[in-house]
């Protein structure tokens, strides 16, 4: 039995390597991705549908499908504002997830970060926390929150924290193979392995936080099933 995706925010790091992923494997036979902006890529399962999300509520009808990945995200400088930030990192992806819940949608897998605390000093921190925790309140079938911690890939936006942390990463990542320790950094493909890896052969319901070990762990199971098909 195939399925159908939603994708939001394909044009990011995380939800471009998403959609690489939702393309290529045979259990999607439809991906749909709404976006701001336009796309030339081309695909027989692609229906790539410029909106402005600030109207993504006259958007249900696309929503009709069995998962929905959702990589919205900006950075303080992008956005402009602590208030634009938030607009586009809390009120947009609650809303999806609210547009989910009312379409009945089984499984929703959001970005999210591993310091996310709605009660957090950070502001960062503290709104990726409390769009966990409106996300929770919806008692959605199943939601996976997505955590990674630095990431890791080619970005339209530069990210000068990013570049010096994982610089450093680079470093002590091979004293730290043997812990959990969640936050080395990750490349954004193996974070998007990881949520589709989950979608295909993880649970069907509850809540759960992936983070980098279970990265590495559905990736693995991703490639172990396009193993298998093939």
């Amino acid at each position: 039995m195939t399925r159908k995706a939603l994708l939001l925010g394909a044009t990011g790091l995380v939800g471009g390597e998403c959609l690489a992923q939702l393309l290529d494997n045979d259990a999607y036979d439809s991906v749909t991705v709404l976006s701001r902006r336009e796309s030339s890529l081309s695909h027989p399962k692609l229906d790539w549908q410029v909106v402005d999300l600030d109207q993504m509520e006259a958007c249900q009808q696309q929503f009709q499908v069995d998962d929905v990945f959702c990589c919205l995200g900006s950075t303080m400088k992008k956005a402009g504002s602590r208030q634009a930030f938030r607009h586009v990192d809390h009120d947009l992806v609650v809303l999806a997830g609210q547009m989910a819940k009312r379409a009945g949608v089984q499984r929703f897998l959001v970005v999210s970060a591993i310091n996310a605390n709605a009660r957090s000093p950070f502001f960062y921190s503290r709104v990726k926390g409390q769009m966990e925790r409106a996300l929770e309140r919806l008692q959605l079938p199943l939601l996976v929150l997505v955590q990674p911690s630095l990431l890791r890939g080619n970005r339209e936006d530069k990210r000068t924290a990013e570049d010096w942390g994982n610089l450093l990463n680079r470093v002590i990542e091979p004293l730290t193979r043997w812990t959990d320790a969640h936050w080395l950094p990750v490349d954004g493909s193996k974070v998007a392995e990881g949520m589709v890896g989950m979608a295909l052969e993880g649970p069907d319901s509850g809540l759960y936080k992936l983070r980098y070990r279970d990265f590495l762990v559905y990736s693995g199971k991703l490639h172990e099933r396009q193993g298998k098909s093939g």
